[in-house]
This record gives structure tokens, sequence and C-alpha cells, in this order.
């Protein structure tokens, strides 16, 4: 699929995988109504018993695909090697990063941040995925348990993160693949699936600016 980012000088062409349902990126009140509305015609019962906090957890994550800039944030359901079903949430976000200059410096400066800003990984790697440099970061983190019907709130829950940042032809922008889910001990599996998505990633950026790098090919 094709889908276009924020902001407005850059798009974003990149390959989905099946299995995800694209979530609304704009409007969440209305979003929210709607499904509200969907609980309410269930009736009473456990179903709609669970769509408060249900809900809520939607509106944090949509309001958190917003702040990313994200172009695109789909929700997944999976068959594991064994045949377990896997959930998982898929974001797609796409941002500007500076001037222009080789991409691989653009992931170097990047991940020197991140970490310089206290953020710790279980695995780094830089690849080359069709002919592009992609920076592969993965780890597990612990976060609050969402206060949802027949959850305890006061336990903690891990979740393991994937992420896979590829950068523009011309280093001076980014696109974020990021894949969570709560079934930790299965995460590493959908490493080729991020692979294939970085793999599908093109970013049309605006048209070329005067300060033309020396070079971008290393």
């Amino acid at each position: 699929m094709t889908t276009t980012g924020a902001p407005a000088s850059l798009s974003l062409a990149i390959d989905i995988p099946d299995g995800y349902i694209g979530l609304p990126r704009d409007d969440i009140d209305r979003a929210i109504t709607r499904t509200e509305a969907t609980f309410a015609q269930v009736g009473p019962g456990p179903v709609s018993s669970a769509a408060p906090g249900v809900l809520q957890a939607l509106r944090v994550l949509l309001a958190r695909i917003t702040r990313l800039n994200a172009a695109y944030c789909g929700l997944g359901r999976h068959s594991a090697s064994d045949g377990q079903l896997i959930s998982s949430n898929l974001i797609v976000s796409l941002n500007e990063y500076g001037e222009r200059r080789n991409p691989r410096l653009t992931l170097a400066e990047l991940l020197t941040r991140r970490c310089g800003g206290g953020e710790t990984f279980k695995n780094i790697e830089l690849v080359e995925v069709s002919g592009k440099p992609v920076l592969m970061l993965d780890r597990v983190r612990t976060l609050p348990t969402p206060d949802l019907p027949g959850r305890t709130p006061d336990l903690d829950q891990q979740i393991y993160q994937l992420e896979a940042v590829v950068p523009s032809s011309d280093g001076s922008a980014i696109a974020v693949i990021e894949f969570s889910t709560t079934f930790v001990e299965y995460g590493e599996e959908f490493l080729p699936m991020i692979i294939a998505m970085a793999s599908s990633v093109h970013i049309t950026t605006s048209a070329p600016r005067s300060d033309t790098p020396s070079s971008l090919d290393l």
C-alpha cells in the first residue's frame, strides 16, 4: 500500500503484511463514538461490560500514534510456528531528520541519541536490505497493565518490541516500523516479516535542495 505521512513534504510507500486491520489516524473522537455505538448494539453481557476499558486503551493508542506522526497503525492476528494465535500492534511513522547526508550517518546519529537518552535494547544491528541500510533494534519493556476487565491493573505487563529504522536515500528523513506484542516468547519469530516490510519502504522527499552532499554511498 502507499500511504502519506506527516509532514506534507514526505510520502511513504510500504507493503503492510496480511493479518492487520488499520486504525484511524484522525478524527479519533468520532472513531471512538462509532465503536461505542457498536458495543451498545451488542446488549448487556461480557462484551459490552468490557467496552469502557477497551475503548480507553484504544483512545490512548490512537493518541500516541498521532504524536508519532504515524503513517499507519494496525492491530494484527497471526499464527506462530506452533499454531499459537498471536496478537500484535504495528505502527509505521515518518519524520524529517535534518540535512541531506549519507543515510548511514543518519542511522548512527539516531542510535547515539537514543542510547545516550537512556534507552536500552536487547539486540542492535545495522543490516543491508535491498541495497539500503536498515537499523534493527529489539527489546522487552515492562509497562503497567491497562485497566481492563478481568486483569489486575497493579501487575506489570511485558511487551516485546521490534523496530526497523529505514532512512531515505538522501538521509534527510526516516521511516520507523514498530512491532509490539505481549506474546514475548514469540516476538523474534516476526523478524523476517519486519525485514520484508523494511525492504519495501520507499520514501519520497521534497524537491532536491542545493546542499548536495559530497557522497551518499560509502
